[in-house]
């Protein structure tokens, strides 16, 4: 087995490819990879995504660590938006075989007034059963590179709900997390507000020492497909190779 492998999750409405640019720099380290495609993601419409909850993403992530694990002593878990949230649910659930967690824009506090938190908070669920879809925008700090985004233009409101649900059950299981975390977070990011970095540093169960905060100045929502991406990248390589310098000392 190899001593870690990593488990590369991508966000709400999305695919792998919003990760994808992380296989070849991570593989040229010589760690196995998992790159799954979350239930109702990945399909030819966001209608794919009705009926399916929160519990169901969970599910195909554990499937995956699982397998994961049967190439690697411990894997380094890279959450992507709501895979962020799946990434420190794994954290708190499996602290034996998670080495650590990297959390890119994870979704702990969106800048939505409606999303968990916000001051129209208690309102989401009128505006959850009257609206039929939620428009997603692709936002990007330079708008061509929108084109090559190939996630959902829209999701139905059931879909909203469950991902709203899953942010309210993952925030009280931060201090369960000891796992060392590295967050990657745009200024600018105008779907995650960037409130959410302080809400990790003050609630996750990491020792102090253990946590490391890049913040990108240009950058939105896709760290790792936005203006910066190479040094988005380049971070968590670079996190990547420390954590592997532990395990196979010089």
């Amino acid at each position: 087995l190899a001593p870690l492998g990593v488990l590369l999750l991508h966000g709400f409405a999305g695919s792998p490819d919003s990760v994808r640019p992380l296989v070849a720099p991570l593989s040229a380290l010589g760690v196995p990879l998992a790159l799954p495609t979350l239930p109702g993601h990945g399909g030819p419409s966001p209608e794919a995504l009705r009926g399916v909850a929160w519990p169901a993403w969970m599910a195909a992530a554990n499937a995956a660590l699982e397998e994961l694990l049967t190439r690697a002593e411990r894997v380094i878990v890279v959450g992507n938006s709501m895979g962020g949230l799946i990434a420190l649910q794994l954290a708190a659930d499996h602290p034996a075989v998670v080495d650590s967690v990297v959390l890119a824009s994870a979704a702990i506090q969106l800048s939505s007034p409606l999303a968990p938190g916000g001051p129209l908070a208690p309102l989401a669920p009128l505006v959850l059963a009257v609206l039929p879809r939620w428009p997603l925008a692709k936002r990007y700090a330079d708008p061509s590179l929108a084109a090559g985004d190939t996630s959902y233009v829209w999701a139905p409101m059931a879909a909203i709900g469950t991902l709203l649900d899953f942010i309210r059950c993952t925030r009280p299981r931060l201090a369960a997390v000891q796992a060392p975390v590295l967050i990657l977070q745009g200024r600018r990011d105008p779907l995650v507000a960037p409130a959410s970095v302080a809400i990790l540093l003050q609630e996750l169960g990491t020792p102090a020492q253990q946590r490391q905060v890049v913040w990108f100045e240009r950058s939105l929502h896709e760290l790792f497909r936005d203006g910066e991406r190479e040094a988005a990248v380049a971070c968590v390589a670079a996190f990547v190779q420390e954590r592997l310098a532990l395990v196979r000392p010089a």
